[in-house]
Order: structure tokens, then sequence, then C-alpha cells
């Protein structure tokens, strides 16, 4: 089964994920998403919240989880 994947406001996205969740995004977004988890997101980091990512370039999309 095929999914759509459109692109968000990665920012939004990742500060709103629960720990746990899962996200999924193109592959053509995965710079753009490493830097923000890298750069952006300090007070977020600071609170204790991280997060892991993988690629799936055959599949084309590229996924963040919200590890705490």
């Amino acid at each position: 089964m095929e999914k759509e994947i459109q692109k968000r406001s990665i920012i939004n996205v990742l500060r709103n994920m629960d720990v746990g969740d899962e996200e999924v995004f193109p592959i053509t977004q995965k710079t753009s998403v490493v830097f923000t988890l890298n750069q952006r997101l300090y007070k977020e980091k600071g609170e204790g919240m991280s997060w892991t990512t993988k690629s799936y370039v055959q599949d084309g999309i590229f996924k963040v989880t919200r590890t705490t």
C-alpha cells in the first residue's frame, strides 16, 4: 500500500511529537529535517527531548522517531 507523503512544517511536527511517535518525511526533506534537529531545537533538547532518524532511500522516505 502506497501512502502519499506531503510536505509539512518540519519544526512544528518535531516539536509536537510525543515519545514513541514516528513521523515520515519525503527523502528530499532529509537535509532540512537533520538541520532542524541539529541546529534549531536547542530549547527542546535542553528540556530532554531527543529523536532518532533512519533513511529508506529505495522507498524515498526518511523516518524520525521521538525517543525521549
